[in-house]
């Protein structure tokens, strides 16, 4: 199996980050000097004027704050998904060579996703439920057990979520001339200390030591698309 991370369109997502910071809060200091100067020099003593004033100095510190996020926010872009390294080792030795592993996916047009493993079987999207608890999973809906008889809703439904995922990375396909690639769905718990107890899921839940056992009566049960199809998916994945 074949384990890659986008390292290079996240780094570049970085710098756009970092340099769009940058400008934006060029343009916040340029703002709020030009707002300095028209209190220190008025040009004239009109009630719009002062208002005019106001606006260019409380603009362009806000205009900076936002800058200052976006710097930050490029500073601090995450490189890599550690789930996604763990589940691409315990992944490999049950996957050959036609297999490949994308982990940390993130794109204007599909937003981000944990990891896509792309293969024969078509295109499987994992979720990593990272929450520690106990929790119930009936269909579609999930429960946090609180107490011994004291089930609530679980604030994260992460059906709901990797459902969207798979929407998103379907149409992504089909507009890229891929409507044969079937895309799947597995809600994958890293940690030990996370429990789940699942009654007819809509999507597969499984601990990540057992997910290839869970897959092999729905993902990994035939083979569905051709060495090309799996080719152009994940350039697809990878390059837009």
């Amino acid at each position: 199996m074949h384990n890659i991370s986008p390292a290079r369109a996240m780094a570049r997502q970085a710098r756009r980050y970092f340099i769009s910071g940058m400008i934006v809060g060029l343009a916040g200091l340029v703002l709020g000097a030009v707002g300095v100067a028209t209190i220190v020099i008025p040009l004239t003593r009109a009630d719009w004027y002062s208002l005019l004033q106001a606006g260019l100095v409380i603009g362009g510190l806000l205009t900076a704050l936002v800058g200052l996020g976006l710097v930050i926010r490029g500073l601090t872009f995450p490189e890599d998904n550690q789930y996604g390294r763990v589940m691409a080792n315990v992944l490999a030795p049950s996957l050959d060579s036609r297999y490949t592993f994308i982990r940390h996916i993130s794109r204007r047009e599909l937003g981000y996703i944990d990891a896509v493993l792309v293969g024969p079987n078509g295109a499987l999207v994992l979720y990593f439920f990272t929450r520690k608890g106990t929790y119930f999973n009936e269909g579609n809906v999930w429960f946090r057990r609180q107490g011994p008889n004291d089930l609530r809703p679980s604030s994260v439904n992460p059906t709901a979520e990797v459902v969207k995922d798979v929407n998103v990375l379907r149409a992504y396909l089909v507009d890229r001339g891929l409507p044969q690639v079937p895309v799947y769905a597995v809600v994958v718990m890293p940690r030990q200390d996370t429990i789940v107890t699942a009654q007819r899921p809509v999507v597969p839940v499984a601990h990540m030591t057992n997910v290839v056992v869970v897959l092999r009566d729905n993902y990994l049960a035939a083979e569905r698309i051709d060495a090309q199809s799996v080719k152009a998916t994940i350039k697809a994945i990878m390059e837009g």
